[in-house]
C-alpha cells in the first residue's frame, strides 16, 4: 500500500492527503537530472494536481 502524501489544491486553497496518487519521472531541460513528481486528482475541485517528491540519484 501506497503512503499517504499531501497535496495542495491552489484553486480550492485547501490541503489534502491521499494514497491514491501516480508518480511520474521528469527529466529537467535547465538544471540537468531528473525529478519525480506525484499527480493525484483533488476532492475538492476535480483538477489534477501536482507535487515533487525529489530528484532521481542516477547509477554510475
Amino acid at each position: 500500500m501506497p503512503e499517504k502524501l499531501k497535496f495542495f489544491d491552489i484553486k480550492a486553497k485547501k490541503p489534502f492527503e491521499t494514497d491514491q496518487y501516480e508518480v511520474k519521472i521528469v527529466e529537467r531541460k535547465k538544471r540537468g537530472g531528473k525529478v519525480k513528481i506525484a499527480f493525484a486528482v483533488s476532492p475538492y475541485t476535480g483538477i489534477r494536481v501536482a507535487r515533487i517528491i525529489g530528484p532521481v540519484k542516477e547509477e554510475k
